[in-house]
Formats: C-alpha cells, sequence, structure tokens
C-alpha cells in the first residue's frame, strides 16, 4: 500500500480493509473451516494440551496461532498451505514426544528439570537464584497453599511445569514466616519463644550458635523470631 492510499476519513478501509465487503462472508467460512481443522489438531496433539503446558507445548500453540491467523484475514491465503503447516507441527510435536520418552537428556532440553528449592525448612538460595525466584514469589506461592512458616516443610520443589510440590514434615519446627515481615508476630509461648531464624536463608541456629552473628549457611545478619 503507497502513502497516498493512507486517508483518514476512508471509513470503508477502516471497516472492511483492502478486501472487497463481499470478502467478510468467506471470512466468516475459512474461520470455521479453521476452527474444525484445530479442533482436530489439538485432539491429535494430546491431552496435555488442555492441562499445564510444558516450554514445547507454548511454543506448539504460539506457533499454532500464527499459522491460522492468514488464511483468515487475508484473502489472497489459501487454505491448503495452511492445513499442511498443521499437520507437519502436528508431526513434530509426536516426534519430540516420542524422542523425549526415548531419551532422558531430549527431556530434560524440552522441558527442563525440577529444582529443590527448600530442605528441613532452609532455602537453597543458589536454586532461587538459577531459577529467577525471588524469597517474596517463592513465600506468596506458599501463601497461597496455606503454608505459615517455613518449618513446616521438609521439601519444596519447583517443578518443569512451574508448580510447587510441598512435603511437610511430620511435626512443624520453628521457622521463618512466609508472611509479610510487619504481619509476623513474635511467639509469646511454645517451642518458639525467644527463638531467632535468618530472614535470608530461614536457618534456625542450635544452642550453640550465637544469633545475632552471621548465618552458618548463608553468611547474612538479619535475625527475625522464628514462629510456629
Amino acid at each position: 500500500m503507497k502513502k497516498e492510499d493512507i486517508v483518514f476519513s476512508d471509513w470503508h478501509r477502516w471497516v472492511f480493509g483492502t478486501a472487497p465487503p463481499s470478502f467478510t462472508g468467506e471470512v466468516a467460512i475459512r474461520a470455521l473451516l479453521i476452527f474444525i481443522v484445530m479442533l482436530i489438531i489439538v485432539r491429535l496433539l494430546g491431552r496435555r494440551m488442555k492441562g499445564q503446558m510444558s516450554v514445547s507445548e507454548l511454543a506448539v500453540v504460539l506457533m499454532l496461532g500464527a499459522i491460522i491467523a492468514g488464511p483468515m484475514q487475508i484473502p489472497t491465503a489459501g487454505l491448503l498451505p495452511s492445513v499442511v503447516v498443521l499437520v507437519a507441527v502436528l508431526a513434530m510435536h509426536r516426534l519430540s514426544n516420542w524422542l523425549a520418552f526415548k531419551y532422558r537428556p531430549v527431556e530434560l532440553a524440552q522441558q527442563g528439570d525440577l529444582a529443590l528449592l527448600l530442605r528441613d525448612g532452609c532455602l537453597d538460595l543458589a536454586a532461587l537464584q538459577r531459577q529467577a525466584l525471588s524469597q517474596e514469589q517463592l513465600f506468596g506461592q506458599l501463601r497461597n497453599q496455606n503454608i505459615a512458616q517455613l518449618g513446616e516443610l521438609r521439601r519444596v520443589y519447583f517443578e518443569a511445569n512451574g508448580h510447587l510440590s510441598l512435603y511437610k514434615l511430620p511435626e512443624p519446627q520453628p521457622g521463618l514466616s512466609v508472611r509479610p515481615r510487619a504481619d509476623t508476630l513474635p511467639a509469646t509461648t511454645g517451642p518458639a519463644q525467644g527463638v531467632k531464624v535468618c530472614a535470608n536463608c530461614g536457618h534456625v541456629p542450635a544452642a550453640a550458635d550465637h544469633a545475632g552473628h552471621n548465618c552458618l549457611r548463608c553468611s547474612a545478619q538479619d535475625w527475625v523470631p522464628a514462629t510456629l
């Protein structure tokens, strides 16, 4: 389209674009046909496409959106080439899934691996950094799963699909509260009374340690009252 073809008051171009008005009805038929083909393709892609998607499956969904956009809106674009591309994407996706099933390195390359974020109430700060996950982001997800403090947890795994898997201790221990610090009250009774915990990693020092100095796990000097 040339520069002189752009006229602000050209309402026909605003409504119909450069295609004739009769193309509007064709767009509806094209959209219906593409919708039917997409239903078949997504059904053949597998049940995981209806659940939590991996990185490779998210890439497939983005590709599908790009493929079907052209034939539905561009008068000069045919339906058959897009259907062929959709079938090719389906074949590549099924092949990649088969390779991931057969070979563990392929699965790791496609979906990534899980990460251990917490062990026995203490955060693995290096793992958090590798996953680009801040302490507050993790605490927000733990609050959504009704976790009040880190001493309740034996392990926290960050799964490849982005979900957290929690394994709790049989008996909660004093630990770092996951609530905002301004909303955290020190324990006035019970085993957590007077116990200090590292606000950086959640380490609870033993009686022989000296709370108030550097944390033995992360070297931080930020101590807060533990909760239970």
